[in-house]
């Protein structure tokens, strides 16, 4: 069936639109994180990166979404790359003499994000058979993914090494190839607008489906529990990303820059791991809850060693020990990320899935923006030791409250 898709023009060229768009905004996203902390030696500001970027996809987002199914796909796919492209292009040489445009630049990639993502969605079905469907969003799953882990690993040291400027001008070419790639697509024109509802209509459609989903989930503890434990899992990925630049400075003793290679390259080896073993878990019969629950207890006393083990070996005993830790918080966050996805899966029903996915997107996004805030502030007046080790703590509170209050609510 992945052969079939491989054959398929039409999909190889979304495709590598996805993942062109994907790398070039972990890139961008990472390098203007390290350069606005590099600038001002504040994290605060550094987060304000993540805040331009979740703003749009709070306020413009269910309009956009509701919007796209009015007018040629393809055309939205084509004016949003293009318009990322020409920003990103204005980014790099502006950078120098307009450094808090970077804040402007972010938003505005967002804003048409805001169109791209819907847009490419509801694209695959067109271009799909019907049968391959599911396997064609098993790829654009697994090809995101990559692309974060590979964009914010990759991006410090491909900076290191060409530049930011340069950096910045790769991710808009990478831009313009996915612009063309989608030039290419056949058009993906909606019905007719007389037939077609109008923005307004479709917006209040929208946040009626969106009402729909939030009664489900908060009158079902079993999909409400590890909804919660998702979107916490989000947050305090979000939190971790933000810091990065100050991690690598006062933990692993090197550039801001080199924190993702660091960081987020062990963190993706020990996710890519977990990701390869949990089937083969949840094959022997063990408990979803056990996975989570042995997942959890791993991941604080890893944010611990960090804090507390690490610093009192020599400098390369002591990063050894770091860069394990961060393996381990890789695979045991999909170590637990998996089994919970898997199950809300398995106790919704088809019908109310999409609703139940597109909420946990959008009330992550919005509930994300202050723990990052909050984490930021905490790293920046009382150091970012204190920060992961408040990423430990939490996560055994979190096991606490899963086996005080979730457990009995869970059957597998």
């Amino acid at each position: 069936m992945a052969i079939r898709l491989l054959r398929n023009r039409n999909f190889i060229l979304l495709w590598s639109s996805q993942i062109l768009s994907q790398l070039s905004i972990n890139i961008m996203n990472f390098i203007v994180l390290v350069h606005i902390f590099e600038s001002t030696n504040s994290t605060i500001a550094a987060s304000f990166v993540w805040v331009a970027y979740g703003v749009p996809a709070i306020i413009i987002g269910p309009i956009a979404a509701a919007a796209v199914d009015l007018f040629d796909k393809r055309k939205i796919l084509m004016i949003a790359n293009l318009v990322q492209a020409v920003e990103i292009f204005i980014y790099a040489i502006l950078l120098r003499k307009f450094i808090y445009l970077s804040y402007g630049i972010v938003a505005a990639y967002s804003l048409m994000d805001q169109l791209y993502v819907p847009a490419e969605s509801a694209s695959l079905p067109s271009l799909v058979n019907k049968k391959n469907l599911a396997q064609a969003n098993g790829l654009f799953f697994i090809s995101a993914q990559s692309a974060a882990l590979l964009g914010f690993g990759m991006a410090g040291l491909i900076s290191e090494v060409i530049g930011f400027q340069i950096t910045m001008l790769l991710g808009s070419v990478m831009l313009l190839t996915a612009f063309a790639s989608t030039y290419f697509l056949p058009r993906l024109k909606s019905a007719s607008l007389k037939k077609s509802k109008s923005v307004e209509e479709k917006f209040y459609e929208f946040l009626g489906r969106m009402k729909e989903g939030f009664v489900f989930i908060r009158h079902n503890n079993t999909i409400l529990f590890p909804f919660l434990f998702l979107m916490w899992l989000q947050i305090s990925l979000a939190m971790l990303v933000v810091n990065l630049p100050e991690i690598g400075v006062n933990i692993l003793k090197t550039k801001p820059s080199l924190a993702g290679p660091l960081v987020v390259g062990p963190a993706g080896i020990g996710a890519l791991i977990g990701t390869l073993l949990i089937p083969r878990i949840l094959k022997r019969g063990i408990r979803k809850v056990k996975i989570v629950e042995i997942s959890l207890v791993v991941m604080a006393f890893s944010f611990l060693m960090v804090v507390f083990t690490a610093p009192v070996f020599e400098f390369w005993i002591g990063r050894l020990i770091l860069i394990t830790c961060f393996a381990f918080i890789g695979a045991t966050y999909v170590c637990a990320l998996i089994p919970s996805m898997t199950y809300m899966q398995t106790q919704t029903p088809n019908k109310l899935m999409g609703r139940l996915f597109g909420n946990f997107w959008f009330i992550t996004n919005t509930a994300t923006l202050i723990p990052v805030m909050f984490s930021a502030t905490i790293t920046e007046l009382l150091g970012v030791n204190l920060m992961i080790l408040l990423l430990g703590f939490m996560a055994m509170g979190i096991l606490f409250l899963l086996k005080t209050y979730a457990y009995p609510a869970i059957s597998e």
